[in-house]
């Protein structure tokens, strides 16, 4: 082929044709042409869908994990002003961010 695409117009035309006696050679060629770039387009359509859902996911992933972080953190900023502090240093903010995030696992595991 010419590396022209083959329009839906044109495949249900020669459809049309199939039905009321046949293809020429060339006629069939290029419905079986559009055929496999349906195929094709079908196909990568498929793969960034799934691309797609991966990277949704990962975000999700990645949103969850900031959440649970915020709340460690503001966890312990109000335990923090309960026991009549009034601030938390660099460090303890970093451990805690830093830390492996574990509370709330226990809920999910009981649920």
């Amino acid at each position: 082929m010419n590396g022209r695409r083959i329009t839906t117009e044109q495949l249900l035309n020669l459809a049309d044709r199939a039905e009321d006696g046949g293809l020429t050679a060339e006629e069939a060629r290029r419905l079986r042409a559009g055929i496999t770039q349906l195929v094709e387009k079908s196909q990568q359509l498929e793969t960034a869908r799934r691309a797609a859902v991966g990277y949704r996911g990962h975000i999700v992933r990645e949103g969850q994990e900031a959440l649970r972080r915020l709340t460690a953190v503001r966890a312990l900023v109000e335990s923090t002003r309960h026991r009549g502090g009034r601030t938390v240093l660099v460090p303890t903010l970093t451990a805690v961010l830093d830390a492996p995030l574990e509370f709330g696992t226990r809920q999910q595991e009981a649920a």
